[in-house]
């Protein structure tokens, strides 16, 4: 589950296995509301699509200790996604219009996205070429 944030500067995830890779030569520290700070690591997230097609989100925070995922709703209009707010429904669109999300409000005003995160397959494949012997 996260939560839709136009509060937030930078998608933060306190799950190491939802990420694909990180770069552990990135460092920094992410400072909280009550002036806190917490050492990040940034990296790549692949999800899932309801249409079964993945895509990845890129500069994903690391923070161990959060216990909420959020996804910038700044960070992801700088990537030209396109979001729509209307009549208590969130809808977000990707780079070419087509239908990422679309989900209703809470009774306490919040937008949760369940997002389902994938692991990158490698196949192999092998043909035999008969003319060559």
């Amino acid at each position: 589950m996260c939560y839709l944030d136009n509060g937030v500067s930078n998608h933060m995830c306190g799950d190491r296995d939802k990420f694909m890779e990180l770069d552990k030569s990135i460092k920094g520290n992410v400072i909280f509301a009550d002036h806190s700070k917490v050492p990040i690591k940034k990296g790549t997230i692949l999800i899932k699509l309801k249409n079964g097609s993945r895509q990845f989100i890129n500069d994903v925070y690391y923070i161990l200790t959060i216990k909420s995922n959020i996804l910038s709703l700044g960070k992801l209009l700088e990537e030209s996604y396109e979001i729509k707010m209307k009549d208590r429904t969130f809808a977000l669109l990707d780079t070419h219009g087509a239908m990422i999300a679309n989900v209703t409000m809470t009774k306490n005003k919040m937008f949760l996205l369940n997002i389902e995160t994938d692991v990158p397959k490698c196949l192999k494949a092998c043909v035999k070429d008969e003319t060559w012997l």
